[in-house]
C-alpha cells in the first residue's frame, strides 16, 4: 500500500478574506476544523500544514500541527504543496491537497479519494472530488465548478458554465436552458459539481506544477484545465459531504450557522 502525505496551504493574503485560516468557526479557528478533520482519515501517514504567514504557523502550533513554512511567491496551493513534497523524500508516493477552506471536510472523503490509487488500474495521476448539483441557480452560478466524467468516472471537462448544456426537444439553442431543463426526465440528474479536494501521484504533482498556464485554465481560470490539456487523467470520486467553500465573511457566517445547526 503506498503511503500518503496530506497538505493544507493555508495563506494569510487573501484578497477577499484576509487571515481566513484564522477565522473563528465554533470554538476552533477555520484551518483548526479543517485539520482535525483531515487527521481522521485514516489513510493519511502525515500530514502539514504549510504556509507563508507566522500567525498561522503559531496557530498551528497551539493545536499541534506539524507545519512548514513556504514561499510567499507561490501563485497557488497547488504551488505551495508541491514545495513541501520537494523538500521530503520520495517514500511518501501519493500526496493530498486538502482545502484549508473547506470546514465541513470529512475524513471519509479524503479516504474514498485515496482508494483510487489502490483499487484503480492503471493508476491515474490524480483524482479529485464531486457532489451532485442540487439547484438550477447552482448550475448556473459561474463560481459552482461543474465536471463531466467518461464512463469509468474520468473527467472530460471542468467549467464555470453549465454542462453539460441541454437542448431538450426545442428547435432553439438559448445560451440560458433553464426553462427546458425544468422540463427534463430526472431534473438535474447527472449533473455534478466539483470540489477542489485532489490527489496526485507524486511525480504527477511535480509534472504539473512544472507546466505553464495552458489555454483553457487561463480562459476558465481553473487550473485542473492545464492537466487535462497535458494529458493527465483525472479520476472523480463521489464526496460524502456538501461542500461549502469559505472565500467571504459571508460564507463564514453561512457556515457557521449550519455547523450549529448541526450539532
Amino acid at each position: 500500500m503506498q503511503r500518503v502525505l496530506g497538505v493544507i496551504p493555508a495563506r494569510f493574503a487573501s484578497t477577499r478574506f484576509p487571515g481566513k485560516p484564522l477565522a473563528s468557526l465554533g470554538d476552533k479557528s477555520m484551518i483548526e476544523q479543517v485539520w482535525l478533520a483531515a487527521r481522521r482519515a485514516s489513510r493519511l501517514d502525515r500530514l502539514i500544514i504549510a504556509t507563508d504567514d507566522r500567525r498561522i504557523a503559531d496557530e498551528a502550533a497551539r493545536f499541534g500541527a506539524e507545519i512548514m513554512m513556504t514561499s510567499p511567491d507561490h501563485a497557488s496551493g497547488t504551488d505551495r504543496v508541491a514545495e513541501v513534497v520537494r523538500s521530503l523524500d520520495d517514500s511518501l508516493e501519493i500526496v493530498v491537497n486538502v482545502q484549508g477552506d473547506e470546514p465541513l471536510l470529512t475524513p471519509t472523503s479524503i479516504d474514498r479519494l485515496l482508494e483510487v490509487f489502490d483499487a484503480t488500474s492503471p493508476v491515474p495521476e490524480m483524482a479529485t472530488l464531486a457532489e451532485p448539483v442540487t439547484s438550477i441557480d447552482e448550475l448556473f452560478d459561474a463560481n459552482v465548478v461543474k465536471v463531466v466524467t467518461d464512463s469509468r468516472g474520468r473527467a472530460l471537462y471542468f467549467s464555470r458554465s453549465p454542462i453539460p448544456y441541454y437542448r431538450g426537444s426545442g428547435k432553439r439553442l438559448p445560451t440560458d436552458f433553464r426553462d427546458s431543463l425544468a422540463r427534463r426526465d430526472g431534473a438535474l440528474a447527472g449533473y455534478r459539481k466539483h470540489q477542489g479536494i485532489y490527489g496526485y501521484t507524486r511525480r504527477a504533482l511535480l509534472s504539473f506544477t512544472r507546466l505553464e498556464p495552458s489555454p483553457l485554465e487561463r480562459d476558465e481560470g481553473l487550473e485542473q484545465l492545464r492537466a487535462l490539456q497535458a494529458g493527465f487523467t483525472i479520476q472523480v470520486v463521489d464526496s460524502d459531504f456538501r461542500s461549502q467553500p469559505v472565500d467571504t465573511p459571508a460564507d463564514l457566517e453561512r457556515v457557521a450557522k449550519f455547523v450549529t445547526e448541526a450539532n
